[in-house]
């Protein structure tokens, strides 16, 4: 479910980037009804919108900084690992605000530490998904990233 709600927030997120309007978010709610989204998911993702995205990180929050401009480029490791629309998708979440730049240095490694062949989109989307909605409880083991299929904690 959680994979559900960060893609409703992708979405609206995206909306209101792409539109130099006021929203309408009855309109928003409708359009994600129709897409197979219940309104109890809607709900969450506007709820956890305006909860978490409206705080301001100061800059000495973060352990660094991307120069302005600069992205994130795959090492050959990495790019054998991660598929691209994966990596895309991360890198979505790092434009909108979801994730910082150390978020996303922190799931690379854990993409990498699986020992997986591949990192899908759907395994990226769990994995960010945990990072996300697992922030206000650090000390959950719900915060690590289990990969599909089995128990280990990685």
């Amino acid at each position: 479910m959680q994979e559900r709600i960060i893609e409703i927030i992708v979405f609206v997120l995206e909306e209101f980037k792409t539109s130099h309007t006021e929203e309408n978010y009855v309109d928003i709610s409708k359009n994600l009804m129709s897409r197979g989204y219940t309104e109890s998911e809607i709900n969450l993702a506007f709820s956890w919108i305006f909860d978490h995205l409206q705080r301001n990180v100061s800059p000495d929050e973060e352990e660094f900084h991307y120069q302005e401009n600069s992205i994130r480029v795959l090492h050959d490791l990495e790019k054998m690992v991660i598929e691209p629309d994966a990596y895309g998708y991360l890198l979505q979440l790092l434009q909108l605000g979801l994730i910082s730049e150390t978020d996303m240095e922190d799931v690379i490694e854990k993409a990498l530490s699986l020992g997986s062949t591949r990192v899908t989109l759907e395994d990226m989307k769990a994995f960010t998904s945990s990072l996300i909605f697992n922030r206000e409880n650090p000390n959950s083991l719900d915060g690590f990233f289990m990969h599909p299929g089995t128990n280990t904690i990685h």
